[in-house]
């Protein structure tokens, strides 16, 4: 088993993740599949995005994991876990973000618009899913990046690199070509 703590590009990638600030909130869950990408990427010593995304919705874990939403319900449960004292919504201690009673109903119709994406038998209808949504993903944080970078009095540009370590866009067009 690969020890992904000391993987330099992926603590990078956490750590400009935990502080980039104004996600939208669906972005907040797409989130979550990436980084279940990224970490099986790792472990598998960097295969194709094809042969990872497959293993992926082949997996055991995949029911559970994104068809069940356990990984989604976590991340609200987490949030639900810090409420602000004056009543406000939830306290994010990494971003310095306040979510509210809305942005955590919005959570919730995501969740299930995910779950309801991804809980389906027929394989490729999961992997143009998996895909799409991290797709979605990547491109909001290469936008998000491409400013940090330009912006060097940012606060939130701790570690910043232009790209992510898993590249989806860069991936689909190796194999096409």
């Amino acid at each position: 088993m690969v020890n992904i703590k000391k993987n330099v590009d992926f603590r990078r990638y956490l750590n400009w993740s935990r502080l980039a600030k104004g996600k939208p909130i669906h972005l907040r869950l797409y989130e979550l599949i990436y980084i279940e990408l990224l970490l099986k990427w790792i472990e598998m010593k960097k295969p194709s995005l094809r042969s990872l995304i497959y293993e992926i919705i082949n997996s055991q874990d995949y029911e559970e994991n994104f068809a069940k939403g356990k990984i989604f319900q976590k991340y609200i449960d987490e949030t639900l876990e810090t409420p602000c004292e004056d009543g406000s919504g939830y306290y994010n201690p990494d971003s310095r973000e306040i979510l509210t009673e809305i942005n955590i109903k919005e959570l919730y119709d995501v969740k299930f618009l995910i779950k309801d994406e991804l809980n389906t038998a027929i394989m490729i209808d999961r992997y143009n899913g998996i895909y799409t949504f991290c797709k979605i993903y990547e491109t909001w944080c290469l936008k998000k990046k491409a400013k940090q970078i330009k912006d060097v009095t940012k606060k939130e540009r701790f570690d910043v690199t232009a790209d992510l370590p898993l590249k989806i866009s860069e991936r689909i067009k190796e194999h096409t070509n």
